[in-house]
């Protein structure tokens, strides 16, 4: 009777490791996933002057799981392009004050560069825009996946 009833014992601490091992794995994926989730967010919700770093950050996230991987390269996909579209237009921004103020001459290489500049922005632009319903419906799936 003793034995029958320590074998059990063992046999439920095991079943608990067990068990808690694998909830542990599962709570670390909804944590990578609801990671990439809140990465997305933000770079959403910054300023443009701030979607550069926030799409650095979308980059730096961490994951090993390979769903969340394709969520956050999908996302990161439409962020990047974002990002450097807002760069570049920063960049003719400043240019065109250096030019008004006289600081740029007007048949400088760099200043006859701004619209190809401008031109490469808005192809950027689109091509964020049009990756965009890839992230979006990759967010609801993961969200859905690990209900975030």
């Amino acid at each position: 009777m003793r034995r029958a009833t320590l074998a059990i014992r063992y046999c439920a601490a095991a079943t608990a490791v067990i068990v808690s091992s694998t909830l542990a794995g599962c709570s670390s994926d909804r944590t990578q996933a609801a990671q990439v989730v809140e990465a997305v967010r933000r770079f959403r919700r910054a300023d443009n002057r701030d979607k550069p770093a926030m799409a650095e950050a979308l980059g730096a996230v961490r994951c090993t799981l390979a769903d969340v991987c394709r969520v956050r390269d999908d996302c990161l996909a439409s962020a990047e392009a974002t990002a450097k579209a807002l760069r570049l237009k920063n960049e003719v921004e400043i240019g065109i004050s250096a030019l008004k103020s006289g600081a740029l001459a007007r048949d400088s290489a760099e200043a006859e560069a701004l619209p190809r500049k401008l031109d490469e922005a808005e192809t950027l632009l689109k091509a964020g825009f049009e990756r965009m319903p890839a992230c979006d419906d990759s967010i609801r799936v993961l969200k859905r996946k690990y209900g975030i």
